[in-house]
């Protein structure tokens, strides 16, 4: 079947964009860098989606390797297209089949923004590919056995999911850790906010609440649940009950210690930590002039602005930046591929936290040290990242 897809490569990155000739959407496929043999990220469903959005999100997976240290490059794939429209698997299946080359040789998929591990993988199965991590397979140098052992993990039950599910959330939680114990703040004595329900807020919320982090706020797209008198909400209540419902969306139960109320009024809430964990811009300059938090950890991809940051380092609020509290997803893939021996669930979840708080550490001390913000410590960390063009991306080299 006839597909339009054009692709432009120069130095830096490959471009490839896709017109469906079915519906005439069209969808992107951004490799930010070809300096490594693998590039990895994920595949989002975003109407109103651009080549220029897709390609700022490969760059920062980029900064994502290179602050983990892990040898591979940035890349971001995804289609303008309403993640509500019952075509969508098609639509799936059609964009992914023309970029399936990418695939089997160089691009590691990873479920983003409205999309999953199992609806890309059940994809990938009708295309005649194992995994949308089958490239990982080749640039590791893992058997057939080994591969499919390993990417089996994936699925195993954690928690509320499964450790595909969480592992982007733990992240986003021992990112929030780490910063409260560079402010001296325990987690049993912190509180915090989540903007999201979906795979990454809830996977934080669960881990922040079971490290006893007291989560007093949530928001999603239509509304907000709040505590009253300081009451801890119940997390694995609304864990439960989101599992019969639409994902995303915090569920109605009863409970007459929170109340249901504006989801612009996380804004308000005085917190301990704030999670930006849904949308891109969700803290822009008005947002970060009055919001009462004394730090944030943005899960999201591109959650708080270029100004709002600034801002914010004003104010001396340290912003954990994306590319440092979003990147258990990276993190994940070298717990599950780079250890000699294969791991368990829980020693990815362990490699997870404890990566991303070494990392926050380093970064939030040489912020303090330097006297610039976060994200100034991180960039310049990623600059002095080595890069090892013909190493195996995860585990010694």
């Amino acid at each position: 079947m006839f597909t339009n897809t054009r692709a432009v490569s120069d130095l830096s990155d490959i471009i490839v964009e896709y017109t469906d000739p079915i519906e005439g959407f069209k969808g992107w496929l951004v490799i930010d860098s070809m300096i490594h043999r693998l590039a990895a990220g994920g595949l989002r469903v975003q109407q109103g989606l651009t080549c220029e959005c897709v390609r700022r999100l490969a760059a920062t997976m980029t900064l994502k390797m290179r602050i983990a240290r892990i040898r591979a490059d940035g890349a971001k794939s995804g289609i303008d297209y309403d993640p509500a429209s019952p075509g969508k698997q098609e639509a799936l299946f059609r964009f992914m089949r023309a970029i399936k080359p990418y695939m089997q040789e160089r691009y590691s998929m990873g479920p983003d923004l409205n999309t999953t591990m199992p609806e890309l993988d059940a994809v990938c199965r009708r295309l005649g590919l194992s995994s949308i991590k089958n490239a990982v397979a080749k640039s590791q140098q893992l058997d057939d056995d080994a591969f499919c052992q390993r990417t089996a993990l994936l699925a195993a039950p954690l928690g509320p999911a499964t450790l595909g599910r969480m592992r982007s959330g733990a992240g986003v939680a021992a990112s929030c850790l780490a910063t409260l114990e560079f402010l001296g703040i325990p987690p049993q004595e912190a509180t915090a906010t989540i903007q999201g329900f979906g795979g990454l807020a809830s996977g934080a919320a669960y881990f922040l609440h079971k490290a006893g982090v007291r989560i007093i706020g949530l928001a999603d797209q239509e509304k907000g649940l709040f505590s009253i008198n300081g009451t801890p909400l119940n997390i694995p209540a609304l864990l439960v009950a989101q599992e019969g419902g639409k994902k995303g969306i915090i569920p109605r139960t009863e409970n007459s210690a929170a109340e249901y109320a504006d989801n612009k009024k996380i804004y308000d809430i005085p917190c301990d930590i704030f999670v930006p964990a849904a949308i891109e811009k969700a803290v822009d300059k008005e947002a970060a002039q009055h919001i009462q938090t004394k730090a944030i950890a943005s899960g999201a991809n591109l959650a708080v602005t270029e100004e709002a940051e600034q801002i914010l380092h004003e104010r001396a609020i340290p912003v954990v930046p994306d590319m440092v509290a979003g990147c258990g997803g990276s993190l994940s893939m070298e717990g599950l591929y780079g250890p000699e021996a294969l791991p368990s669930a829980e020693d990815v979840l362990a490699h997870i936290d404890r990566k991303t708080r070494q990392i926050v550490k380093t970064m939030l001390e040489r912020s303090q040290q330097e006297n610039i913000s976060p994200r100034e410590a991180a960039l310049r960390l990623c600059a002095e990242a080595p890069l090892y063009p013909d190493a195996r991306p995860y585990g010694p080299l």
